[in-house]
């Protein structure tokens, strides 16, 4: 058998086998009574996630399909119940296979993606890139926060912390040395809004009259490609005194969970100040108790609300907008803790 014939059966599997699936939870998870009356939708929906930052993706889902009910659509987590664990591209094509009436997924700068996103807008299916776009694309919307003004928001955080004293007198460190700001990265990204995130932080610093010299804003890789390599990155920072910073800026809840557990491992809760992203149950803990000074969450209810409004509007009128912003929310150790209490 050939191997263009061998590669076209193994797709024609897949293809059935997500169908099934999608025809299975359809039946059993959305339907009625065992006699037959089952619910009827209008549309069928998929949103394509990542396994990474599993509790954000699970409150964005919960509330697309929870929209997705009011208005007569099914929204499916694309791959979720699949024995096969395929990546974000695959789960596209399967998707653009399987007719879907539209598709939510995070974006980004890849070639790849870029073209694949292509041929599905031209088969007629809507997308939405969520939290992470692809710019150069030709998705219907983008719904997520504006990254310079996340920027921003961290960036006066910082300033806050210089005023409490993490800068001496003059604007520098100790023995007069810049402050060191280092802000964590995810190496694999592609798309800009991490670029846009640190001129946020930049612009911010320098319009408060805090020059290089008093604060130095830096950046640290961290790798995301295998199931611990981004703990392992975090805690290298914290066993190299060299590497170690005064303040310490995550930019998802994973960096932010990796970062304040290895703090209290290590014993640098409160040498180090850490920033936060999200808003988990042990995020908001660890905000409460001070070990992080403070996080930056996602309105999540509104972007999974926003994803399928947008779906909705292409599909009856041909149009809907380029851009929906998601609000977000500083929330610091007093709330936090009231956020604890009542959850």
């Amino acid at each position: 058998m050939s191997r263009k014939k061998t590669a076209f059966l193994l797709t024609l599997f897949a293809c059935m086998t997500v169908c099934l699936t999608v025809f299975w939870q359809r039946l059993h998870e959305l339907g009625g009574s065992e006699e037959g009356d089952y619910e009827i939708y209008d549309r069928h929906y998929v949103m394509i996630t990542g396994r990474e930052d599993s509790d954000f993706w699970d409150r964005v889902y919960e509330s697309a399909f929870l929209e997705g009910k009011k208005r007569g659509v099914y929204v499916e987590r694309f791959g979720e119940e699949l024995a096969v664990e395929y990546g974000r591209n695959e789960l596209l094509r399967l998707a653009m296979q399987a007719s879907v009436d539209g598709i939510i997924v995070p974006g980004d700068e890849e070639e790849e993606t870029i073209a694949l996103l292509q041929e599905v807008v031209e088969q007629g299916i809507p997308v939405v890139n969520v939290l992470q776009d692809s710019t150069g694309s030709v998705r219907q919307c983008f719904v997520g926060n504006n990254s310079y003004n996340l920027g921003q928001d961290y960036g006066r955080q910082i300033l806050e912390l210089l005023a409490e004293g993490e800068g001496t007198e003059d604007g520098g460190g100790p023995g007069n040395q810049p402050v060191r700001v280092l802000v964590l990265v995810d190496e694999n990204r592609t798309d800009t809004s991490q670029n846009l995130v640190l001129l946020g932080i930049r612009e911010t610093l320098e319009n408060a009259g805090e020059s290089a010299d008093s604060v130095s804003v830096e950046t640290s890789p961290v790798d995301n490609s295998r199931g611990f390599s981004s703990e392992e990155s975090i805690r290298d920072i914290f066993l190299d005194a060299g590497k170690l910073p005064d303040i310490l800026v995550c930019l998802s809840a994973v960096h932010t969970r990796c970062a304040y557990q290895a703090a209290v491992d290590y014993n640098k809760v409160g040498t180090v100040q850490m920033l936060g992203y999200y808003d988990s149950d042990a995020i908001l803990e660890a905000v409460s108790k001070n070990i992080l000074y403070s996080t930056i969450a996602l309105d999540t209810e509104q972007m999974g609300r926003f994803c399928v409004q947008a779906l909705d509007e292409y599909a009856e009128t041909g149009y809907t907008n380029n851009y929906m912003a998601v609000d977000t929310r500083l929330i610091r150790a007093a709330e936090a803790e009231r956020l604890v209490e009542e959850r």
